[in-house]
């Protein structure tokens, strides 16, 4: 029964280790990607979109396998909601500028 579990485990691993090596095949391929992208944005558009689709099947398959989820957070769509202030900041009125130092907002 150990040895049954032990070769689970080690299989589970080999199963990570592949998911890990296929990650960093899809990181080159982004990367040609990019240089592709400015000759022929359609073709960079559906690889990209390929690569996206190969990740999800791929965190699906971690998540079996380990049974932990990959993300801690979905992808949601939708509009953001306006931003959360504390009532005295509401009034006041924050500028920002890049030359300023953050410390001196107004």
């Amino acid at each position: 029964m150990k040895e049954m579990v032990r070769r689970e485990r080690e299989v589970k691993l080999e199963v990570l280790a592949s998911i890990a090596r296929s990650q960093l095949a899809l990181a080159r391929i982004l990367n040609s990607v990019a240089d592709v992208a400015e000759l022929a944005p359609q073709t960079a558009k559906r690889i990209g979109e390929n690569v996206r689709l190969l990740t999800n099947m791929q965190e699906q398959l971690a998540e079996s396998v380990t049974g932990w989820p990959v993300r801690s957070y979905r992808v949601k769509k939708g509009s953001p909601p306006k931003p959360w202030l504390r009532n005295e900041l509401r009034e006041k009125q924050v500028r920002w500028h890049p030359q300023v130092n953050r410390r001196n907002w107004n």
